[in-house]
């Protein structure tokens, strides 16, 4: 848009590039609008995976409190109890994919399960607690527990539920520089044709109609209504597009949006060297459970759960930050 700009304002014929300057606008209005869509679409996606996960980790602890009502009537050192302990620690290796948890198992066998270190109850006997989730208006999210000891908020510290949290957080943050942007480069424009005249000797008209980047529109349909010309300087006169340098120097769009790429990319960086040093510090402390006899199984679940709810978080964020990634991009 501006080099179109620029190219108007270098030619002595006022009139011709006019168009190819609007159809830069044009340009520009659709790579914002598509830019502050797909950021509002992955909000979208993550609320959908969130209720997802909430449903999941319902149907965990409902399952996880029917395994402690079999394990309180079978007998020590059966097959059924054994079958039973190892559904149990299927059921918590699950739900700390979700969410941070922490157990204890009293000598049946069975598990009080709690969200974090000493987060509401999830699981207490054949109880099981209800988890919900809501996002505010302003991208932020939160999980709710009700049942076993009140209700109570869930604020996740790892598993795929934190990652949805940071998630929601990191696009809610980049939706908002987005915006200032689109609408700081909106009124800039519209302020430089406000001080200008068209072809036909009147003030400018707004160019572009903003309130965020998904509504960002080119307004104005007449190349004769490009206020080209300082005022009083006739038809042929292009003085008022030195504004439109200044704008672009002052109002700094293109570093803004640079540095919104940038922090984006170093995030998604950062986490995937985490997610992989997280993957095997995972993979490594299976493999040793699964190696080697006479181990106490119930402190091996409570440290394999540690690694889950961490490396999934990590996963759920990188993927927020490449979809974050990809719509800034397209802003051309």
């Amino acid at each position: 848009f501006f080099n179109s700009a620029t190219a108007l304002a270098g030619n002595p014929s006022a009139s011709a590039p006019r168009a190819p300057m609007l159809q830069a606008g044009a340009r520009l209005a659709s790579s914002f609008s598509a830019a502050g869509a797909a950021l509002d679409g992955a909000l979208a996606d993550l609320d959908q995976s969130a209720d997802a996960m909430a449903d999941q980790l319902n149907t965990l602890t409902t399952s996880l409190a029917k395994v402690n009502s079999a394990l309180g009537r079978v007998s020590q050192g059966t097959s059924s109890q054994a079958a039973l302990l190892d559904e149990r620690d299927r059921l918590l290796e699950s739900m700390s994919a979700l969410t941070d948890v922490s157990a204890s198992f009293d000598a049946s066998g069975r598990a009080t399960v709690k969200a974090g270190g000493g987060g509401p109850l999830l699981v207490q006997g054949d109880q099981a607690a209800v988890a919900t989730y809501a996002r505010g208006p302003n991208g932020s999210v939160s999980f709710a527990v009700y049942g076993i000891d009140g209700s109570h908020a869930l604020s996740p510290g790892g598993g795929a539920m934190a990652g949805i949290a940071e998630g929601a957080a990191r696009i809610a943050d980049a939706r908002d520089a987005l915006n200032q942007i689109a609408v700081s480069f909106a009124n800039g424009v519209n302020a430089v044709q406000a001080g200008g005249q068209d072809l036909d000797g009147h003030a400018g008209a707004a160019m572009f109609s903003a309130t965020g980047a998904s509504d960002f529109k080119l307004v104005l349909d007449d190349p004769r209504g490009i206020a080209a010309a300082a005022p009083g300087g006739g038809e042929r006169n292009n003085g008022n597009l030195t504004a439109l340098a200044t704008l672009r120097k002052d109002g700094k769009f293109e570093g803004s949006l640079t540095t919104l790429t940038t922090d984006n990319a170093s995030a998604l960086a950062a986490r995937r060297s985490v997610a992989e040093v997280q993957s095997t510090i995972r993979s490594n402390a299976a493999a040793a459970r699964d190696s080697i006899t006479g181990v106490n199984v119930d402190e091996e679940a409570v440290g394999l759960i540690r690694f889950q709810q961490a490396y999934q978080a990590s996963s759920r964020v990188i993927q927020v930050a490449r979809e974050t990634l990809d719509a800034i991009f397209n802003i051309r």
